[in-house]
């Protein structure tokens, strides 16, 4: 992983635990099985990503698959061309 994609795994992770209360224990944690995201926190995680990447996430096809982990959040980011935060 570069520093850039390290970068953005902390960020998603401090997103979790300071705006939706939630500590994730590695990256591939499923955020959705273990029970740590219901459809509400995901919908506010998708509005704090946007926030905080100053973007719009591209979700006409929405895949919950992308959201199962920080580290298929960052790819998905990654993918998406989603720049580094702004003002991190």
């Amino acid at each position: 992983m570069s520093g850039t994609d390290d970068e953005t795994l902390t960020l998603i992770t401090e997103l979790l635990r300071d705006r939706l209360s939630v500590d994730v224990a590695d990256a591939d944690t499923d955020l959705i099985d273990s029970g740590l995201l219901d459809s509400l926190a995901l919908v506010m995680l998708i509005g704090a990503i946007e926030e905080t990447f100053a973007c719009e996430l591209p979700l006409d096809d929405f895949d919950i698959e992308r959201f199962r982990s920080v580290g298929r959040i960052c790819q998905f980011l990654r993918s998406s061309n989603i720049p580094a935060a702004r003002g991190s």
